[in-house]
């Protein structure tokens, strides 16, 4: 207190009742270490003096230490006195020292028993200290709080320039309460200190106004930001001219929060805030005006929104977006999800359409490059001149037709990214061969260049066809295929994972708003055996066809046409079927099942059938055998050679051997 307040208070200390008695009846000011004490200052103190209870804080940099503490971490405060105690554990948890678990150290409390504690905090020396503690945390002395300094000097009618100058250097040091910054609106002493402390050293703009917007104070910030002039306190802000974005949002009866306004003159993006604060044992409020400056923010975010919408190189997708609950498309996710966490070269193989770009996004968004750019490029689609600039990037000059400048290769795009290849198997030699030193050495030229740049890229390769075979063809280099091949997923064609075809036509049919679509029982049966050739991508197709071809339930004639013939097909093949079924016996379908299978397998004669058929443990006799070869040669399922050919299997054999297994 001396030293911040010396120059202006004579100050006195006393310890005990007797030091009291020559000291507090000359005091104008009465300050008391902890609210026991009240009664008897009271007594002593004359009737027109103020008495002010002391609040202490510690040093700011070793409140922060203790804010660092795991959440959680048991901690005791151990000062010689209660009083003391508790008053630090609230100033800590004013302060925000909320991670901390703080009890108070006196006898008989119940809280302690049995209970291990991490930390001890003492201010100095203490006789307080338990036994057993994990470590010891020293606070250093107890400081005046910053609240109690100003409280002293206002209540004083001594606080001037080189005062709040002297208390703003010494609250820098000191801890504060979080909600500080509220606390000091309720007298106009406290608002001009702590604008001129703290406010000042802020870049928002920062005012306090009262009820009827006039200025009680506020940082340059405020009046650069606004383009207001000097000298503004103590006059109301509706008296500027204001443009209309920013005095809506500072004068609207409605909340506002963050209201991003752009003010005319300067040209800056600004968000505008006002937040009421109520003043205790008044109907009157004080508001706090923000402004924040954010017109680098915004451009930078235009800039790289523009970027990246040129470009293209943004993930979409996760692995959220796979849709699969079959055993073959789970197993495939997992996998792909294990691969993601895995930052090497991976090949993805799959036929057209099953989704393999959307695997490649969904690693990309999973791994730890997902911040960075998502870089893809269909080898087929670019013609073989022009791969390698595109891949590797040019210099200025490099071949006709060259930008000025030079270009960028897909590589230097998705430096710290992924670069997905898709249609790996398209690239030609030579640049197969480029392709593999920068997978080697991480380094690539661009054309016309004799410089090498540094790259770090994840290289996601895709095809559709066999690579393997493709490097037996002298068409894909051996070298390229095993640096390519370190980690690869299978993904499944739709006819390997039928479980899924309902539940993705359902989910493309929420996509286009039609998921109360009703789809007739035999087209929904149809669609499950259907090959899917073009699988996901096929499918995906048909369901938004047939959702926008239908007004009402979806049935065969919704169906596009080269799948409506298939299912007319089927249909012709199943009555077919069943017709010729039930020519045939219950007792017969098993063995004509046997004499089908066989014959399948080669042609052969009704004497090798029938050794056969006994040598597998069926129960077939020769006229047996006899009348069931004549009903299919009736049907049509069977043809009998000449000589020893023997009987060979028709393509209506085939089918109707299909319905009998099935």
């Amino acid at each position: 207190m001396e030293k911040v307040l010396g120059g202006h208070l004579c100050i006195r200390s006393c310890s005990n009742e007797k030091e009291a008695d020559s000291h507090i009846a000359d005091a104008d000011l009465v300050l008391i270490t902890n609210p026991y004490s009240f009664p008897w200052a009271r007594r002593k103190m004359r009737q027109d003096a103020s008495i002010i209870n002391l609040i202490f804080a510690f040093e700011r940099t070793r409140v922060e230490t203790l804010k660092r503490y795991p959440v959680g971490t048991e901690a005791i405060a151990c000062f010689n006195f209660y009083s003391s105690a508790h008053q630090a554990v609230n100033v800590l948890y004013e302060a925000g020292v909320t991670n901390l678990n703080l009890y108070i150290d006196y006898p008989g409390n119940q809280n302690l028993d049995g209970k291990y504690m991490d930390l001890a905090l003492i201010s100095g020396q203490t006789d307080r200290l338990p036994p057993d503690v994990g470590e010891v945390f020293d606070l250093g002395p107890r400081r005046l709080s910053l609240t109690t300094l100003l409280e002293i000097a206002a209540k004083a009618d001594v606080l001037d320039d080189s005062l709040e100058a002297q208390i703003a250097q010494y609250g820098a040091d000191v801890s504060t309460s979080d909600d500080y910054l509220t606390h000091f609106f309720y007298n106009s002493a406290a608002a001009a200190l702590q604008l001129r402390s703290v406010m000042e050293s802020l870049d928002d703009g920062l005012a306090i106004c009262d009820h009827e917007f006039r200025i009680l104070n506020l940082n340059r910030s405020f009046s650069a930001l606004l383009n207001l002039p000097e000298g503004l306190m103590g006059q109301r802000l509706q008296k500027f001219d204001l443009e209309g974005e920013v005095a809506d949002a500072i004068f609207s009866s409605q909340p506002c929060q963050n209201r991003l306004c752009t003010p005319k003159v300067s040209g800056r993006s600004v968000v505008v805030s006002r937040e009421t604060i109520k003043r205790p044992g008044s109907s009157q409020s004080l508001f706090l005006l923000r402004v924040k400056d954010i017109t680098e923010l915004t451009n930078l975010e235009t800039s790289l929104r523009r970027q990246i919408a040129k470009r293209g190189h943004v993930a979409k997708h996760t692995f959220s977006d796979i849709k699969g609950e079959s055993p073959a498309a789970t197993v495939c996710i997992q996998k792909a999800r294990r691969i993601a966490g895995i930052d090497k070269p991976t090949l993805i193989i799959g036929e057209s359409g099953t989704g393999k770009e959307l695997y490649a996004q969904s690693i990309h968004n999973a791994s730890a490059r997902a911040r960075f750019p998502f870089v893809a490029m269909n080898c087929a689609a670019i013609p073989v001149t022009l791969l390698e600039s595109e891949l590797f990037g040019y210099d200025e000059g490099a071949f006709t037709g060259a930008r000025r400048g030079g270009k960028e290769g897909l590589f230097q795009l998705a430096h710290k990214g992924t670069l997905f290849l898709d249609e790996i198997g398209e690239l030609p030699l030579p640049v197969q061969a480029k392709l593999l030193r920068v997978l080697e050495e991480k380094e690539v030229m661009r054309v016309g260049s004799r410089e090498l740049t540094s790259v770090d890229v994840r290289i996601i390769a895709a095809t559709n066809r066999d690579l393997n075979a493709l490097v037996n063809e002298k068409a894909f280099r051996l070298d390229l295929y095993y640096r390519l091949n370190t980690l690869t997923i299978n993904v499944p064609p739709l006819r390997e994972r039928r479980a899924d075809i309902l539940p993705l036509i359902q989910e493309f049919l929420r996509q286009e708003h039609k998921e109360h679509a009703e789809i007739d029982l035999s087209v929904q049966t149809f669609l499950t055996r259907y090959a899917w050739r073009g699988n996901i991508r096929e499918l995906r197709n048909c369901v938004e066809y047939m959702v926008h071809i239908a007004d009402g339930p979806i049935g065969e004639q919704h169906l596009p046409d080269y799948i409506r013939a298939e299912y007319q097909q089927a249909i012709e093949g199943r009555e077919w079927a069943e017709e010729r079924l039930n020519m045939l016996s219950p007792s017969d379908r098993q063995a004509t099942a046997d004499v089908l299978s066989l014959l399948k397998r080669k042609p052969m004669g009704r004497r090798a059938l029938l050794q056969v058929l006994l040598e597998g443990g069926g129960y077939m006799t020769e006229y047996r055998l006899r009348a069931i070869l004549s009903r299919l040669r009736q049907l049509e399922c069977i043809d009998f050679g000449r000589g020893r050919s023997g009987c060979t299997i028709t393509a209506a054999g085939e089918k109707l051997l299909e319905s009998l297994r099935k």
